[in-house]
């Protein structure tokens, strides 16, 4: 199986791509893994050869182009797999793409420590999947109505429950998303990597 994940190594706003890209070859040891900047991958000549896309974008205020824009939306319709982590949603700066994430960051209060709790669910993802507490970004999101989807994992913060992470189809594709991951901390709890690798395998059609 290959994968490619995409990362800022040298343009990040907050999130570095650098040593959080060693923790995803490390978790995801399966894979087949190509790791880059270079966001002309996007465009579907590219993708085509992978099996999984993960993005870890830092790309805050610059859009996507259209050509790769419709080159990631092609991937996932065609049957490709899609795993958005953390800052990774960012690629919301074009709408088609919010859509395709299944929500849009809106904000975040400080880091904190919060305490994550699996929604319980039919998600083959789930299994073997327990509560755990994390030093991380409470990421708030607007959901997209017109998206049918399966939150996985919630967060407790200002009294209420937020959602963390969620996977929906789309076309053939598969997409996975997950909030923490926010450094490379957070990619060494024993319950974030197992659930990287899930959603991973998941989205890849695995199982």
């Amino acid at each position: 199986m290959k994968a490619i994940i995409f990362g800022e190594y040298t343009k990040a706003t907050y999130h570095p791509f650098e040593g959080v890209d060693r923790e995803f070859v490390k978790i995801l040891s399966e894979f087949d893994i190509e790791c880059t900047e270079d966001y002309e991958q996007f465009k579907a000549a590219n993708l085509k050869k992978f099996d999984l896309c993960i993005s870890y974008t830092d790309h805050w205020t610059e859009r996507l182009s259209d050509e790769q824009t419709a080159g990631l939306l092609s991937y996932v319709c065609g049957g490709g797999g899609l795993l958005v982590v953390h800052n990774g949603i960012s690629i919301q700066s074009r709408f088609e793409l919010a859509q395709l994430a299944g929500a849009r960051f809106t904000s975040h209060p400080e880091m904190k420590m919060l305490s994550y709790y699996p929604v319980p669910s039919w998600h083959m993802i789930m299994e073997g999947i327990e509560g755990f507490s994390l030093m991380e970004e409470p990421y708030q999101f607007e959901f997209d109505a017109f998206c049918e989807k399966t939150t996985l994992l919630e967060y407790e913060s200002e009294g209420k429950r937020w959602p963390a992470a969620w996977a929906l189809n789309y076309g053939l594709g598969r997409v996975v998303y997950l909030s923490p991951g926010h450094s490379v901390d957070s990619f060494l709890d024993p319950m974030v990597k197992k659930m990287i690798l899930k959603s991973a395998q998941w989205a890849a059609s695995q199982y």
